[in-house]
């Protein structure tokens, strides 16, 4: 049985304090008090007694709940003894400032976005995924004004609010004003993979967030659907390296590159890597994943990067994906294709030029 002493060691210099230490051994219990040949009066007496009788439980329960006895060094009792009375000392900073509200401590997280990385890769998260993240805020922001809220207490953040809130994205519709230039006011609703983007956001913007009351492994749910795959086929590629865009020299650019991406299987945010060549093949590492991969050089590659002399020209993701879709158009390739997904928390089938 563990015995906790007290001993009071007096000082010489200070007449007014004392210095209470503790021994911690194996063996019977025994009480400390205040001897009374002490001068002390009786008030102070059991208040002192009993700070003494709290200190050993605390240290009693410290030694009774460590997971392994082997570490129970002075140092690690005085640790522990000190995050127990203080806790406060050991909050972490970023969080101890964060605000209370969901949406700015959204906004302090994407301040802090550039700074953060992938546990994964040990990389900086992208330009596009901060982007992602003020998409997935501004969402929130337009969830708050339905509810007619400034913003949500984290303390309120449960499975009811995930509840509503997938609710409110699968049912709300917006108007979308113009598309490629071209004024449509075209009324659209989410698809299921956006309402599941927005979840994983969610379940980002929590993982550190301090006092909502949500079990995000359970509670939140991360839609993913699988969508019908739009491809060229190699005929269809050939005749859009033919078709002449010499009249449209940003048309002409992006059929380029799109090209160099086809016949690499590369994603578009490694474009501008596909340049280190050595004996026909190509070698770069992928910015999303941080993988190094090796691509045998095709005909077609090879020609695009000595016309742009070993650098394939870069272009936004959303205008490459506006480009591509008009360059394709001029060259011809408008084969009718079929995508069925859930939008609206209904399931659509669309049939529209490839």
């Amino acid at each position: 049985m563990a015995t906790i002493k007290a001993f009071i060691r007096t000082s010489t210099k200070v007449k007014d304090l004392v210095n209470v230490r503790f021994r911690l051994t194996d063996g019977r219990s025994k009480n400390e008090t205040i001897k009374a040949k002490i001068i002390f009066d009786y008030k102070a007496r059991s208040e002192f007694n009993k700070s003494i009788t709290d200190r050993k439980n605390l240290i009693s329960n410290l030694y009774l709940n460590a997971p392994d006895k082997s570490i129970l060094t002075s140092d690690w009792f005085e640790e522990a003894i000190d995050k127990t009375l203080h806790p406060e000392k050991y909050i972490n900073p970023e969080i101890a400032s964060a605000p209370a509200y969901l949406i700015a401590y959204i906004d302090k997280f994407i301040e802090r976005a550039p700074q953060r990385k992938k546990k994964q890769t040990n990389t900086y998260v992208r330009e596009s995924t901060i982007k992602s993240y003020v998409a997935n805020r501004n969402r929130l922001k337009s969830f708050a004004e339905f509810k007619r809220k400034e913003d949500f207490l984290l303390s309120d953040i449960n499975a009811d609010f995930v509840s509503e809130y997938t609710d409110f994205l699968t049912n709300k519709t917006r108007v979308v004003k113009t598309k490629k230039g071209e004024v449509v006011n075209e009324i659209k609703q989410y698809t299921n993979n956006t309402i599941g983007d927005a979840m994983k956001a969610l379940k980002t913007f929590l993982a550190d967030a301090p006092g909502h009351n949500l079990d995000l492994k359970k509670e939140i749910v991360v839609y993913k659907e699988e969508i019908d795959n739009v491809y060229l086929t190699e005929t269809e590629l050939q005749r859009l390296r033919e078709y002449d865009f010499s009249d449209k020299p940003h048309l002409d650019r992006v059929r380029d590159a799109f090209l160099c991406l086809a016949w690499t299987c590369s994603r578009i945010s490694d474009i501008g890597r596909i340049n280190n060549v050595r004996n026909g093949m190509i070698y770069y590492n992928q910015q999303k994943t941080n993988k190094k991969v090796v691509i045998p050089m095709h005909p077609v590659v090879s020609e695009i990067l000595d016309k742009y002399n070993g650098k394939i020209p870069t272009i936004s993701d959303q205008k490459f994906n506006d480009y591509i879709k008009e360059a394709c158009k001029l060259a011809g390739i408008d084969e009718q294709h079929t995508i069925t997904r859930t939008v609206g928390g209904k399931l659509i089938t669309e049939t529209m030029p490839k």
